[in-house]
């Protein structure tokens, strides 16, 4: 819901139905919403007073560019930092870090590091960016931020982009702020920070003050981690239309976060040297990388441009010191024929008939040697290679003829045929004689009973009772 519908004044009617923190989040933002857009009617826009390079590094950009970077960064001392995070899932994740290289007060190159869209860790590519982020955070260099540096990487360190630990040689230039506003314009004040209890000052209002220029705080709250660039093609999703798909207002969303990120940064660097304008001489050696995505702001003084005459403008012509001679061909003279001229009289060379003219070639024996290997491996060429089927029958063919005439084939293994006789006979004559010996002495047991082809044994013992 934007501005215009809201207001603090007249809640709309599902605000009752959230809860208190709910409410007071809502009232929260509306207010500061409607101060954002009083602030837009009052004050001129901000306007950067540096020319500034945009340069986006994410997965799609090219070690080359990193590599122009990390040379940028060893010539430069003074970096303004800046960062912004988004909620996903009730836990704030870091999603994009401003670093802007100050080469001097009018130029400076600003990187958006996409940290959505970083590459596999693993990657030359990363390991060049870390290299980056090493250079920039070393001690010898400025660090300026609006706030504490701690707080503004404390969503960044599941990275493993920037080193863990204290990093030093950082300005919270909103403490230098506000001891800037409070003491007079003509004390001057040292880098170091004051540790005195001063009053807390939003961007926003500082930019007010100090400018009389209003900084649109519109986009803080918003989807960072979108991907900003239009180079990871993220903007081919519906993500910030209202209603259906339309490439124009994800790419004009992306336009409007961009210059947000851009304007945090460079309104904390005005700031810094409206403060400390002796470091305002800086100036650094640097080659420009080639921008994936650039803004400048170009101005043009009419006045400085000389007058034009209204006077008709003079062609100026070729100054020759004589007239030019034209060259006309004489007829009055006879034309003279060039004839060759030889100091000597030609020879005329005449055939002798008694020699005779032939060519000899003498060939080597190695030349012969080549030749013969040639013809035979051009005959072993023109041959026909048989197919399976023809090599398979004639393989047929000759196993049939060994078994006719082949004596190793005659000596044939005859395997002799056994049977098993049984004496029926015999068998039910024992059967029975069993049956009879088990119903008379039932109490006997029988031990073993073995039947073996044509025979029959049995073997039984009596157990005798012992008295």
């Amino acid at each position: 819901m934007s501005a215009l519908t809201r207001n603090s004044s007249n809640p709309p009617p599902y605000f009752y139905d959230l809860n208190p923190q709910q409410q007071k989040n809502w009232m929260k933002t509306t207010r500061r919403m409607e101060k954002n857009e009083e602030l837009r009617a009052e004050y001129p826009p901000f306007q950067s007073p540096s020319n500034f390079t945009i340069i986006h590094l994410h997965h799609y950009s090219s070690i080359e560019t990193v590599e122009e970077l990390i040379m940028m960064a060893k010539t430069t001392h003074i970096y303004t930092i800046d960062t912004e995070s988004q909620v996903i899932n009730k836990v704030a994740q870091g999603a994009l870090v401003q670093i802007q290289f100050i080469h001097s007060i009018h130029e400076s190159t600003l990187i958006l590091i996409e940290m959505f869209y970083l590459p596999n860790q693993n990657s030359l590519l990363f390991k060049k960016i870390k290299e980056l982020c090493a250079i920039i955070f070393r001690e010898e260099n400025k660090k300026i931020t609006w706030g504490p540096f701690d707080n503004e990487f404390k969503n960044f360190h599941s990275y493993e982009l920037f080193e863990k630990g204290k990093i030093k040689n950082t300005i919270n230039l909103q403490d230098h702020f506000s001891d800037w506003y409070n003491k007079p314009p003509s004390n001057t004040h040292p880098v170091k920070e004051s540790r005195e209890e001063q009053t807390t000052w939003s961007l926003q209002d500082a930019v007010r003050i100090a400018f009389q220029q209003f900084l649109d705080k519109n986009e803080t709250v918003n989807k960072w981690c979108c991907g900003l660039d239009f180079k990871l093609n993220t903007w081919k999703k519906k993500l910030f239309s209202k209603n259906h798909y339309n490439a124009n207002e994800e790419q004009e969303k992306r336009t409007l976060m961009i210059k947000y990120a851009v304007a945090d940064c460079t309104a904390v660097t005005k700031l810094y040297f409206m403060i400390y304008p002796s470091d305002s001489s800086i100036q650094t050696s640097y080659e420009t990388p080639t921008p994936t995505t650039a803004s400048t702001n170009i101005i043009l003084n009419i006045d400085d441009l000389s007058d034009i005459s209204e006077e008709e403008p003079e062609i100026l012509m070729p100054r020759f010191e004589e007239e030019p001679k034209i060259l006309m061909p004489q007829f009055h003279k006879e034309p003279r024929i060039l004839m060759p001229y030889f100091n000597k009289p030609p020879q005329i060379l005449i055939q002798k008939f008694d020699e005779q003219n032939y060519l000899a070639i003498e060939t080597t024996e190695e030349e012969m040697n080549e030749f013969n290997v040639q013809e035979q491996q051009q005959e072993t060429r023109t041959k026909t290679k048989l197919s399976k089927s023809e090599k398979q029958r004639k393989k047929n063919m000759k196993l049939k003829w060994k078994q006719k005439h082949h004596p190793e084939f005659q000596r044939r293994i005859k395997r002799p045929i056994y049977y098993n006789i049984y004496n029926y006979t015999l068998s039910k004559f024992y059967t029975e004689l069993l049956e009879q010996i088990l119903n008379v002495t039932p109490t006997i047991p029988l031990l073993m009973m073995n039947i073996i082809g044509e025979q029959q044994h049995i073997t039984m013992s009596v157990e005798q009772n012992k008295q």
